[in-house]
């Protein structure tokens, strides 16, 4: 008897758990966000990722430029 048997033999009865996947798509999948890119200063940008870290309510850096740019545009 091979002293690796009771090992295989146990993997064979461990069944994979089934993992649910969400429904919800992410932005880079959804057709109604388009990636786009801008210049800004590193220390702008690293300031804005840790205002963000340490806000309670989480939001992310495309979150708050989307927000910013349609308070800019209602002010046209």
């Amino acid at each position: 008897m091979s002293k690796f048997k009771a090992i295989f033999d146990q993997h064979e009865e461990i069944k994979p758990i089934e993992v649910k996947q969400s429904k919800s798509r992410g932005k880079r999948s959804n057709p109604d966000y388009e990636q786009v890119s801008a210049y800004i200063r590193k220390n702008t940008y690293k300031d804005v990722k840790i205002a963000l870290l340490q806000q309670a309510e989480s939001k992310d850096f495309s979150d708050l430029v989307e927000e910013l740019l349609v308070k800019w545009l209602s002010n046209q």
